[in-house]
């Protein structure tokens, strides 16, 4: 699984206001979300491909094995 870039960005907010930091802050936010995870789109933040509705950090394959653009 990638980093979720929202879970990622309020864990640098809430490390702003608690003096933990963003790494300690994403586990916790990770925790608190178990139960009620983002959605794709959120988890992709600014790499969300409209187009082709999916995170254009993850690479993927057409069925001939061919990595499709």
């Amino acid at each position: 699984m990638s980093a979720c870039e929202k879970c990622w960005g309020d864990a640098y907010l809430r490390s702003l206001g608690n003096g933990k930091s963003q790494p300690e802050n994403y586990k916790i936010i990770l925790e608190e979300r178990e139960d009620n995870p983002c959605s794709e789109k959120e988890q992709a933040g600014q790499f969300w491909d409209e187009e082709k509705q999916c995170d254009s950090r993850i690479t993927r394959f057409s069925e001939d094995n061919e990595i499709e653009p």
